[in-house]
């Protein structure tokens, strides 16, 4: 960072960054034991942070104290960086101190606005951070979930999430994460197990277009013409093409390519930069291969930014075919899926994925919002009623509805409206399908929409996901876990990967591969904390993998955070009458200490799946 940055004590400058904390564990005992040689450790080692580790990773050390360190990041992944430099210079540290007890690190990272002088940091941020660290357990890294926005699991850290805590002076919860160096032995099941083999097709991970120059904050267009792109792509037979979702977190990334082998699959990369000027835009495209990373063909595209949300330029077709030429040697025509028509509705669009994927109860009430507001201003677009339709679902599966029969009568309207608006759209079908599957309890007709939306769009992965629930229900479990399968391999790093963890634990579930099921169930739970469905998946599991304890501490765990739900005969209603591992399942949880549902009169029962 330059010194530019900072300025003379008695001013202030704000800025954006990552705020790190670390605190020396047990410092109060380690002082009254023997303050001589803790304060020579200690003083020995903060130097040695300021002089060798952090320099490494762009930190700088704002103060120190007798038992904490705090200091400036740039953004998340280097604040991650820098914690795990200062865990490994802590080790080596130990390890010079032979005979001396071991000292160890609690460290926690905030990302937000912060205001400066030449020696101190002032602000809330700074303070949530500290409290963070609070939360760590010794030789722990804990993140915020500004924090977690910032970084690529895999490729930065692993993650997990840890849910909502609460931490002093703070009235409402702090969403935390746990992170550990990328390289270290991920928990749970290997992404690949079960995908399906015999594929030799080559896979194509097409990145979000990075804006230009460095920071400008136009980045809806560079995922409206990645997706642009990867629809076409998606209906090339000789490709398989990774996810936006999967691929969005690479775009301001200096990653080498190789690296996206193992973590997408890729065999092949598109990426590129662009540069807007008035209406127009300049794309700067390159096409890699992943073993050793050689650029296989560049060039400069230009176009009108209306024009591409119009359909009527033809910047697509260019980079298509010449992807499609360097890669299968072959040309492609055009097929254009854009969501939304304008740069400023797209953005909205993208805004609202995100809130209804965060499973916070408070944004995913305002994605609703966003997708209402969308839907009023393109009534002739399908993709804000579908969805619409999706909120629905998963406002009743998360147990927030207040009225279980207007969320599944709205969620069929939208559904019917995007079907009626583009009967043809892979998202309306999908959407469709989901909603006669949790919403209707109609398997046939849920299948007959899955297939039509795979028809359409092959790499669809959550439509993969919910064709798995229906094979799940259907009693096809070798099926359902194909077709989990694929939805994992189509998403690799997607941000909604939790969800298509938990339909695999649901397949191996139907299969009575209740280990399997629970190492699935565990890893969404990981990923994300918030997600109920996955919590009653472990509950039953463990408990038909006979992990009793384990499941009854499960169930308590999920009641807690969800007190409305329950098991029983809405659970076991759902889940299809060829499912013999239904009436098994809802037992399960019952048993595992979660109070059965009320019965209710017939009319006013919600045939809810798990998803």
């Amino acid at each position: 960072m330059g010194n530019d940055r900072f300025m003379a004590s008695n001013d202030l400058r704000r800025v954006r960054c990552a705020i790190v904390f670390a605190d020396l564990v047990e410092s109060v005992r380690l002082y009254a034991s023997n303050e001589a040689a803790a304060i020579a450790r200690w003083r020995r080692f903060s130097e040695q942070a300021r002089s060798q580790w952090l320099p490494g990773t762009r930190g700088r050390l704002v103060r120190s104290d007798g038992d904490g360190l705090l200091m400036e990041f740039a953004d998340a992944a280097t604040a991650v960086a820098g914690a795990f430099a200062l865990h490994r210079g802590m080790a080596g540290h130990n390890a010079d101190a032979a005979g001396a007890e071991p000292l160890a690190l609690r460290i926690g990272i905030n990302v937000a606005d912060v205001s400066f002088d030449a020696h101190e940091a002032y602000g809330a941020g700074v303070n949530l951070a500290q409290r963070i660290t609070s939360l760590a357990q010794p030789g722990q890294t804990l993140a915020s979930a500004s924090t977690r926005d910032g970084l690529v699991h895999g490729v930065h850290a692993q993650i997990e999430d840890l849910g909502e805590r609460y931490v002093k002076h703070i009235d409402e919860p702090v969403r935390t994460f746990r992170v550990l160096p990328a390289d270290a032995t991920p928990a749970g099941p290997d992404p690949a197990a079960g995908q399906p083999v015999g594929d030799i097709r080559p896979t194509l991970a097409v990145v979000p277009f990075q804006a230009m120059p460095a920071g400008a904050d136009n980045h809806a267009l560079g995922h409206a013409m990645a997706d642009d792109i990867i629809a076409a792509l998606a209906r090339h037979p000789g490709l398989q093409v990774v996810s936006r979702l999967s691929t969005a977190a690479f775009r301001d990334t200096s990653l080498d390519w190789t690296r996206l082998r193992p973590l997408l699959g890729a065999t092949f990369v598109l990426s590129g930069r662009y540069y807007t000027a008035a209406s127009r835009v300049r794309l700067n495209l390159e096409l890699a291969e992943t073993r050793q990373g050689h650029v296989l063909w560049a060039d400069t595209v230009r176009a009108e930014v209306q024009a591409l949300f119009d359909g009527t330029d033809d910047l697509v077709p260019q980079v298509v075919q010449q992807v499609a030429r360097n890669i299968a040697a072959f040309e492609l025509a055009r097929v254009r899926s854009l969501p939304m028509d304008t740069l400023e509705s797209y953005a909205l669009y993208l805004g609202a994925e995100g809130l209804m994927g965060s499973l916070v109860r408070q944004d995913f009430m305002r994605g609703r919002e966003a997708l209402e507001h969308l839907a009023e201003r393109h009534p002739r677009q399908a993709a804000p009623h579908a969805m619409l339709a999706k909120w629905h679902v998963n406002h009743l599966v998360q147990t927030w509805s207040e009225d279980e029969l207007a969320d599944q009568r709205h969620g069929s309207e939208r559904a019917a409206r995007a079907l009626d608006i583009d009967a043809d759209s892979p998202l309306a079908l999908a959407a469709a399908g989901l909603v006669q599957l949790n919403l209707k309890g109609d398997l046939d007709g849920a299948r007959q929409l899955l297939v039509q939306a795979l028809g359409g769009d092959p790499q669809n992965a959550p439509a993969w996901a919910w064709m798995s629930a229906v094979h799940s229900y259907s009693g096809e479990p070798d099926q359902a876990r194909a077709a989990a399968a694929r939805a994992l391999l189509l998403s690799p790093l997607d941000p909604e990967r939790y969800v298509f963890e938990a339909y695999a634990a649901m397949a191996h579930l139907a299969a009575a591969d209740y280990a399997t099921a629970v190492d699935h169930a565990r890893q969404s739970l990981r990923q994300h904390a918030l997600h109920s469905p996955s919590h009653r998946l472990l509950v039953g599991s463990l408990w038909l993998a006979g992990q009793h304890d384990e499941a009854r501490t499960a169930a308590q765990r999920w009641l807690k955070a969800f007190p409305k739900v329950s098991s029983g005969a809405r659970t076991a209603r759902g889940l299809g009458e060829a499912a013999t591992w239904r009436d098994h399942f809802a037992d399960a949880v019952r048993e595992a200490g979660v109070p059965s549902a009320p019965d209710t009169p017939q009319a006013s029962r919600v045939p809810t799946q798990l998803f």
